[in-house]
């Protein structure tokens, strides 16, 4: 035989979303009493499951008061029940998550995105499946960047904010919404992405290293550039040819003339040529 608080959360059994979750008022079936309302969502990632709640009192409260998943008779669309308000407790939150936000790879490294959201059954509270974007904040709605659902099956491994999923799982995710930027051909899932591999930063060690071989390597170039350039033969000068003579230009005939006739007259061979006015000898007197 089942007891009352059995049979309701049978009966409300059905699998939810974190952000449906949260907001949700927190109601006591003692006295009807509103204790709060849902502001967190904590889970185990290792046993995939979730065990906390923290419940707002006001709005403006400073830290949440925490309900474990298995004190809730009922969660509805509006309303979670507790039995009463005694349910609260000081609990341990040391290896529970938020899972919102972690980073999803596979082992070859092919990053899938972040989780924005996941299901969970409101009565085990065991989570079977992640709702994954790009960026992974839950602020941005589904018509902006598309949001895919991963199942919690193909989760490898975790490590810190980082889950590790197997090989191939992008070719098994459900897409839930095409977001805008997609549609219009300018965002892609992140695992359609390829870039190329980051260059490593050179480290303080292998820096001089690096510095060394560069300049030995320019060094020999620049030494076997330098015996090209000297073993080439040097060109023999050309030998300077005389130049020749250049023919004396021809002088007009009236300067011709002119030289003739005051040219002297040539000796002859019979008397020498002597001046008509050059003074004769004088003869001796008897």
């Amino acid at each position: 035989m089942t007891t009352g608080k059995e049979s309701v959360a049978l009966v409300r059994s059905e699998v939810r979303r974190r952000s449906q979750v949260l907001g949700t008022q927190v109601i006591s079936q003692g006295n009807a009493a509103r204790l709060g309302v849902v502001s967190e969502v904590w889970a185990d990632l290792e046993a995939k499951q979730v065990l906390v709640l923290g419940v707002l009192e006001k709005a403006f409260a400073s830290s949440p008061r925490l309900l474990e998943l298995r004190q809730v008779t009922a969660l509805g669309q509006d309303a979670l029940l507790v039995p009463s308000d005694e349910v609260f407790d000081n609990l341990d939150l040391d290896g529970l998550s938020r899972v919102v936000g972690s980073e999803v790879v596979t082992e070859e490294g092919i990053r899938l995105g972040k989780v924005k959201d996941f299901e969970f059954n409101s009565v085990s509270g065991l989570i079977t499946g992640l709702v994954l974007s790009n960026l992974g904040l839950t602020f941005l709605p589904g018509f902006i960047l598309s949001t895919y659902l991963l199942s919690t099956d193909e989760i490898v491994s975790i490590g810190g904010d980082r889950l590790i999923v197997e090989d191939g799982a992008e070719t098994r995710l459900t897409q839930l919404a095409r977001g805008v930027l997609e549609t219009l051909g300018v965002g892609k899932p992140p695992w359609e992405v390829r870039s190329g591999p980051t260059p490593a930063l050179p480290s303080a060690v292998d820096s001089p290293v690096v510095e060394e071989d560069y300049d030995e390597e320019y060094d020999e170039e620049y030494e076997a550039e330098e015996e090209d350039i000297y073993a080439q033969d040097e060109p023999e000068p050309e030998p300077v040819r005389p130049r020749r003579p250049e023919p004396a230009p021809e002088q007009p005939e009236w300067e011709q003339e002119y030289a003739e006739e005051d040219a002297p007259p040539e000796p002859t061979s019979e008397s020498p040529a002597t001046d008509a006015w050059e003074d004769k000898p004088e003869e001796p007197q008897t």
